[in-house]
C-alpha cells in the first residue's frame, strides 16, 4: 500500500453496538421516563415494571459464565417493594443463551440502568425509598466496565458481537415490554 493509499477506517466495536442498539435505549427511555414519581402510583408501577425486567435479566446472569465484577440489584428493588408494601412482580422470561457474549450485552444495559438510576433518584419524592435508584457505579466503575466490553467486543468474532448486539437488543425490548405491562 503506497503512502496516497487510504487507510481502511477502523469502526470502534462500542460505538458500533451504541449506534445499532440506539433506537430500542431510546424506546426504553421514552417508556419510563413517562412515569411521573410525585404520584405515587406512578413510582410504584416504575418499580414494579422494573422488576419484571431486571429479575429476569438477573436470573439469567446467574446461569452465566463470570464475565466482569458486578453487583445484583435485585435485592435492592425487593426491599424498596416492600417498603411499599408491594408484592413481588413475576419476571418475564429473558431467552437468551447463557454464554459470554450474551452476557455482556445483558450487563450492557443493566450498567446502562444502574448510570440511569442515579439521576432518576433525584425525582423520587422524599419519604419514598430509592435504594434501588440510588445503588450508581461507584466512581471511574461506568468507565472501567465501558473499557472491559470494549476490549471484549474488539476480540470477538463477528458471530459473538452479533450474539453480544442481540442480547442487547433483546434485554432493551425486555424493559420496554415491562413497561407496557405497568403503564403509567
Amino acid at each position: 500500500m503506497n503512502a496516497t493509499s487510504e487507510q481502511p477506517e477502523i469502526i470502534d466495536p462500542l460505538n458500533m453496538l451504541r449506534q445499532i442498539s440506539r433506537r430500542a435505549h431510546e424506546a426504553v427511555d421514552a417508556a419510563y421516563s413517562a412515569y411521573d414519581f410525585a404520584a405515587p402510583q406512578q413510582y410504584c408501577a416504575f418499580l414494579e415494571a422494573h422488576a419484571r425486567a431486571l429479575f429476569a435479566a438477573e436470573a439469567f446472569l446467574h446461569m452465566c459464565p463470570v464475565i466482569a465484577d458486578w453487583r445484583p440489584r435485585a435485592s435492592l428493588l425487593r426491599e424498596d417493594l416492600k417498603e411499599l408494601g408491594i408484592a413481588e412482580p413475576a419476571a418475564l422470561s429473558l431467552v437468551l443463551q447463557p454464554s459470554t457474549p450474551e452476557a455482556w450485552g445483558v450487563l450492557y444495559v443493566l450498567e446502562g440502568s444502574r448510570l440511569g438510576g442515579r439521576v432518576l433518584s433525584a425525582r423520587v419524592p422524599l419519604g419514598h425509598p430509592k435504594v434501588f435508584l440510588s445503588a450508581g457505579h461507584a466512581k471511574g466503575e461506568w468507565a472501567e466496565f465501558l473499557a472491559q466490553l470494549r476490549s471484549r467486543l474488539s476480540v470477538q468474532s463477528p458471530d459473538e458481537q452479533q450474539r453480544t448486539i442481540s442480547a442487547v437488543q433483546t434485554t432493551f425490548g425486555l424493559f420496554e415490554q415491562a413497561a407496557r405491562i405497568s403503564p403509567v
